[in-house]
């Protein structure tokens, strides 16, 4: 974090224009562009539509057709969000405070991202910024403002929920997955009927731990207070979830990064595939697709995916016979195998343990069960929030 923290002043006092990318090991977390020394607009790489859709919501009452109507097709740039809520000032549909208050809600969250993680790497470039500020916020405010956050948090005594789940983060998403012990402690009278109703509507493991924090109108700290006892509980998960679609056709910013691992999907159905695919790649994954896995075998000797999600049933061979073939392979008996089927039942379940499947995942897939499963089997650093 020094490095940070001293890279903060050298653009402040140097009164330096351009972008900071931050990165954590090997993973990216978020570009910090700055005009005379000012920091001016601060996207994360991750969930950056939802943090964007989300600050939004807080000062706009449409945020997606705002983002939409004043989305230049041909602006395809690093810059595509700001130089939308810009337009948006301009035409006059966001007021100038309203938009100052977007910009500094990306801010704050990108920055109380940055210093719960470890490890960070910069890399500065000068010339690409914003040409028409928004807001001109102070670095080291921003930065203050955060580790007052970070330090609340473990006043609170929640510095241990890091080590109790595993790469915890506020990115994440929380689902009730016991609902029949949710509904014994209503029926006990430990949980309110409105609370519980509440719970129900919002832990659908589509929100985000911000996102719950804003509809249930909690802080940060008062939210986990909540759900903690829930998870210790075994009620409530939290888990990976994708960000949401961005309402353009953006090009992807290339990323000279290393790749979070390989994951091989084989199915003889295209659009599984291109779903897998999807989930997988925007989460940090690299990914292959065989759809006939005896064709693609060399394929797979040659590139050695850190994972396979494996169809049960296909034309030419089924999950379990190829699953044991491949366990049966020096290159393929330690990599998890996921079997994957549109019949979840307790004979198939047991029947792919014993030709050596790692896993069971039922069809069609699920992004936050996807992400959870592939972060059960490869292990990756991420930041010690």
């Amino acid at each position: 974090m020094d490095n940070f923290t001293n890279q903060l002043h050298q653009i402040h006092n140097q009164r330096l224009s351009g972008e900071l990318t931050v990165t954590y090991g090997n993973n990216p977390l978020a570009f910090l562009y700055f005009y005379s020394g000012r920091l001016v607009h601060s996207p994360s790489y991750r969930h950056r539509v939802r943090r964007l859709y989300r600050a939004l919501k807080r000062h706009s009452n449409s945020p997606q057709p705002i983002i939409k109507e004043f989305f230049d097709g041909q602006d395809n740039n690093d810059l595509w969000d700001f130089n939308a809520i810009l337009k948006a000032v301009q035409m006059e549909r966001l007021g100038k405070d309203n938009a100052k208050n977007v910009v500094q809600n990306i801010v704050q969250e990108v920055f109380y991202n940055i210093v719960n993680s470890k490890k960070l790497e910069l890399s500065w470039a000068e010339g690409m910024y914003p040409k028409q500020p928004i807001a001109l916020l102070l670095p080291e405010q921003a930065l203050q403002v955060a580790q007052n956050s970070r330090n609340k948090w473990l006043e609170a005594g929640l510095g241990h929920v890091q080590n109790m789940i595993p790469n915890f983060s506020l990115d994440m998403s929380a689902v009730i997955t016991d609902m029949a012990r949710l509904q014994a402690m209503v029926n006990a009278g430990a949980i309110d009927k409105d609370y519980f109703q509440t719970l129900v509507m919002l832990l659908n493991g589509q929100n985000t731990i911000w996102d719950l924090a804003i509809m249930m109108q909690k802080s940060l700290i008062a939210l986990m207070r909540n759900l903690l006892p829930l998870v210790v509980d075994g009620i409530v998960e939290f888990q990976e979830v994708p960000d949401l679609p961005a309402p353009v056709q953006l090009k992807p910013r290339p990323i000279d990064i290393a790749s979070k691992g390989l994951v091989a999907c084989i199915d003889d159905s295209p659009q599984i595939g291109k779903e897998l695919t999807a989930i997988l790649q925007q989460a940090g994954y690299d990914t292959m697709f065989i759809i006939d896995p005896l064709q693609g075998m060399s394929e797979l000797l040659k590139r050695k995916p850190d994972l396979i999600f494996l169809d049960l049933v296909m034309p030419n061979t089924n999950g379990y016979e190829f699953c044991t073939f491949l366990r049966k392979t020096s290159q393929f008996k330690e990599v998890p195998i996921v079997i994957l089927t549109g019949n979840d039942g307790v004979i198939d379940r047991v029947r792919a343990k014993i030709v050596g499947a790692s896993d069971f995942m039922g069809k069609p897939p699920e992004a936050s069960k996807v992400l959870q499963m592939v972060q059960k089997y490869i292990q990756i650093e991420t930041s010690n929030f």
